[in-house]
Formats: C-alpha cells, sequence, structure tokens
C-alpha cells in the first residue's frame, strides 16, 4: 500500500507550476517585440505568409470568379446582340427616310419642272396619283384617282414633266381611265421638231416604243430627231413633246418606212400624272372642256390608211 501511494503522489511535468513556462514565453515575446520594432520581422513574416496563402486564395476564388466573369460575358454578349439589332433596325429605318426624302426631292423637281413647261393655254392643271396599271400588249391604261367629281372630262390631255401621256377615255365619279399613247388604239399626230414634217405616231403595246407606219422612205427623218405634238386632232396642243426617233430603216421594196421612237414620257414607272384644262378663249385651245362631254365614244384620233396629215 505504500508502494502504491508513494506512486500515486510521484510528481509529473503536468504538475509543474506555470512560472518558468510564462517566464520563458514573456522573454520570447519581448525579443520579438523588440526586432520587430527594430527590423520590422513581422512584415516580412506577414509578407510570406501572405504569399504562401495566395495559391490556396486563388484556388477557392476561382470558381465565384469563373462564374461571375460567365454570367457577365453572357449578359454583355446578350446586350451586344440586342444593340446591334437595335442599330441595325435604326440603318434600316434612316435608309428608307433617305431614300423617301430623295424620291420626294426628285418628284419635287419633277413637278416643278411640268409646272414651269406648261403652255400659256393652260388654265388650270391638277395632279393625279396611279391607283392601277395595265400595261400589256393589248392595252396600255392607267387608272388615277381624279373623276367627274374633280371636273375631269373624256379626251382631257394627261402629261409629264417630260412629255404627252396620253388622254382620258372613261370617268367614273372619282377615277379616270387613262389611254396611254403606247396603247395598240391609240395615234397622235406629231411634228418633228427639226424638219416640220407631220405624220401621226401609233401605240405598239409596248411602254417604250412608238411606232411612225406613215412616213415614205424618202422622207428626212434621222435617228435623234424629236417629235412634238401637231396641234391637229382636237385633242392635243401643239408643242408637247411626244418622243425621241430610235430606228428609221429604209428598205428599196417598200413604199414606207420602218419608223420606231421612244416616249418622252415615262409611261411605265410614272406615280403621278398632270391632267390639264385649256383656256376656252385661246386661239390654240385644241377642246374647249365645256363641249367634251358632247365628243363621240371613240375620241381617240385615228389615222387614215395610206394618207399623211
Amino acid at each position: 500500500m505504500a508502494f502504491a501511494s508513494g506512486a500515486a503522489h510521484r510528481p509529473s511535468t503536468r504538475d509543474l507550476a506555470p512560472g518558468p513556462r510564462f517566464f520563458v514565453c514573456a522573454v520570447l515575446s519581448l525579443v520579438l517585440m523588440y526586432y520587430d520594432q527594430r527590423d520590422g520581422w513581422s512584415v516580412s513574416i506577414r509578407y510570406a505568409l501572405q504569399a504562401a496563402a495566395y495559391p490556396m486564395q486563388v484556388a477557392l476564388g476561382s470558381p465565384r470568379q469563373l462564374w461571375l466573369a460567365t454570367t457577365e460575358f453572357l449578359r454583355s454578349s446578350e446586350a451586344l446582340r440586342a444593340e446591334n439589332a437595335q442599330l441595325l433596325d435604326r440603318e434600316r429605318q434612316l435608309s428608307l427616310k433617305a431614300m423617301r426624302f430623295e424620291a420626294l426631292e426628285q418628284e419635287n423637281a419633277r413637278l416643278r419642272g411640268l409646272a414651269n413647261a406648261l403652255p400659256p393655254l393652260v388654265s388650270r392643271s391638277q395632279l393625279a396619283d396611279v391607283v392601277a396599271s395595265d400595261l400589256g400588249r393589248l392595252r396600255q391604261r392607267l387608272v388615277v384617282n381624279k373623276g367627274d367629281r374633280q371636273d375631269v372630262f373624256r379626251g382631257q390631255a394627261a402629261v409629264d414633266a417630260a412629255g404627252l401621256m396620253g388622254q382620258t377615255v372613261r370617268i367614273g365619279p372619282w377615277s379616270a381611265e387613262i389611254m396611254l399613247i403606247t396603247d395598240p388604239e391609240h395615234a397622235v399626230p406629231v411634228e418633228f421638231v427639226r424638219t416640220g414634217l407631220r405624220t401621226i405616231a401609233v401605240g405598239t403595246g409596248n411602254s417604250t416604243e412608238l411606232e411612225l407606219p406613215y412616213l415614205p422612205v424618202n422622207s428626212d427623218v434621222k435617228e435623234g430627231d424629236q417629235m412634238v405634238t401637231s396641234g391637229l386632232g382636237g385633242i392635243f396642243p401643239a408643242g408637247v413633246p411626244v418622243g425621241v426617233i430610235t430606228r428609221f430603216h429604209r428598205d428599196p421594196d417598200q413604199i414606207l418606212a420602218q419608223v420606231r421612237a421612244r416616249p418622252a414620257a415615262t409611261l411605265d414607272h410614272d406615280g403621278q400624272v398632270m391632267l390639264l384644262w385649256f383656256d376656252a378663249a385661246h386661239p390654240a385651245a385644241p377642246v374647249n372642256p365645256k363641249l367634251a362631254t358632247e365628243l363621240p365614244p371613240a375620241t381617240v384620233a385615228q389615222p387614215v390608211t395610206g394618207a399623211t396629215p
């Protein structure tokens, strides 16, 4: 029992008083404080620890940074695509506006030129919009949005800024049908500016071509000659441009030459035409509008076979 009691009260390191250990720690702390105050050891230690910990910080923060970067990239890409689409749409709108402005400027210039080119016997003019067209081989017609309510009458002359287009043949309350000079049933008395030679130009069913079938082969006509209305026929006044000769072919075996002309007016893509009223008191007025309703149904000047006006 004595042996056991002695073993039970044997001193151990855990039972030692903390005084020596506290003293050692205090001295070590004072030494470190002194050298840290003088040489900045703690900064160097923290610098080394920060360098050692940086790879772990990067490794731990990379997934989050990658997720944030990917999200921002996708968000930026979507925003750029939306902005690009808006810019493209705006560019298209601006292009359409620019084209419309250019077309309006050209139309205004054309209409100003048309108004300035009207002969003095014109007492009134009215612009009409083309609402329908029939430019086939058998018919060359336009439908405009002016009719009887606007005092449009049958046999009324229609022109554009470049020259003669045709005449009205059917009148409705709010619309009118214009037979173009290229209609196969249309004929217009013309005169050559260079020589004063008179003949008749008839339609071919082609909006870019007229035919002059009544010119003898010895006629003084050549390519480039300009034609104007002669004032005969009671429909069109004299001096309105009709077209330009594009082909004059002489066949020794034929009495008549083969002559083709290009209309002065742009018949196939005009969006507007101008209807003319003439001063009935003017000596050059072709038709008195007050008597226009008394015209027979066939108001178109028809050629006389084998004769030259």
